[in-house]
């Protein structure tokens, strides 16, 4: 099924670069728009067995589930909760007393946590939810078959590189998964070696299939720039009913930034508490903001970065900018 693995010493823990192979993998008759993955990479725990992938890779989809699909850090959260409340009829009251990945459940994970006390593919399986709201970080040749075979929507979030990787950095720093300095993660970024990356391959993959009617591709960036509007189109795109201007007022209210961050079961904050040994300052929504690596990383991690992009992305004749608009 896998091409190769590399063990690698990351910043976390031991990590295992995975790469798609055909026709006995994931073969070619799957692959929307006959996308050459062959050469797709994603670095993930050594949780992750071969035996875990295949189960991922024939999870039992239904007709009617919508996947959110994003790296690490880049808005999935927030766009989960305002997935799930369109899909439950603006149910706030549910909202307010449970934790979206109950409500929401994260299909890998304890395939890439060690420490998660629940078989989470089981979990996903049994949740009675119709339809059913499913997150995930894997890139997408590594998704359930069925994504592809059966057209399942699925609403794909990315935010831009520099700001993920510090928001990355200060998550699993902050949970004890990472000791080295910004720099040095950044190093481990660009080379790979972070969970689920490589990042560009990852956004590129859906940013390309964008235009298709089950996918809709969304940045942080958008949604910053203009809530309303994203909502609006992913309403349609789920095909919910029409929002009253009090209705979209109040559900505005409910996602800002402030209140998701007060929340209890909008926040992770707690939920992660009991699941991990993070530090005293671990928060997991933490400034909220486009651009708040101007103030963090070095000129020098910076340039690094954007070099990265600039090398990935001439080969498909499209800039960051393209995607993110201007930061």
């Amino acid at each position: 099924m896998y091409s190769k693995k590399f063990v690698g010493q990351g910043p976390t823990a031991p990590m295992i670069q995975l790469g798609v192979n055909g026709p006995n993998g994931l073969g070619p008759e799957w692959i929307p728009l006959k996308q050459d993955w062959m050469q797709r990479w994603c670095t993930l725990t050594e949780e992750y067995t071969d035996e875990f992938a295949k189960r991922i890779h024939d999870f039992e989809t239904r007709s009617s589930d919508v996947f959110v699909v994003s790296l690490m850090k880049t808005g999935s959260t927030w766009v989960q909760e305002l997935a799930w409340l369109l899909l439950n009829k603006l149910d706030f009251q549910q909202a307010q007393k449970s934790y979206g990945m109950v409500r929401s459940p994260y299909l890998e994970r304890s395939g890439v946590i060690s420490t998660t006390k629940v078989d989470s593919i089981d979990a996903c399986d049994k949740l009675q939810s119709n339809p059913r709201l499913l997150k995930s970080h894997l890139p997408a040749q590594l998704l359930p078959r069925g994504i592809w075979t059966h057209g399942l929507k699925t609403i794909y979030v990315a935010g831009n590189p520099k700001d993920v990787v510090v928001s990355t950095y200060h998550f699993l720093t902050e949970l004890n998964y990472s000791k080295c300095s910004l720099d040095e993660f950044v190093d481990y970024f660009i080379a790979d070696k972070i969970g689920f990356t490589s990042y560009w391959a990852h956004v590129i993959d859906f940013y390309r299939m964008r235009d298709e009617d089950n996918i809709f591709f969304v940045t942080y960036e958008e949604m910053k720039r203009d809530l309303e509007d994203v909502i609006k189109r992913l309403s349609n795109f789920l095909c919910c009913k029409e929002l009253t201007d009090s209705e979209m007022q109040e559900l505005i209210n409910h996602l800002s930034f402030e209140n998701m961050k007060r929340s209890k079961f909008g926040n992770h904050t707690t939920f992660l508490q009991d699941c991990h040994q993070p530090t005293n300052k671990f928060e997991f929504l933490r400034r909220g903001i486009v651009g708040s690596y101007e103030d963090e990383l070095s000129s020098e991690s910076q340039e690094k970065i954007n070099q990265m992009s600039r090398n990935f992305l001439n080969e498909y004749g499209i800039s960051e900018s393209d995607i993110f608009g201007k930061i």
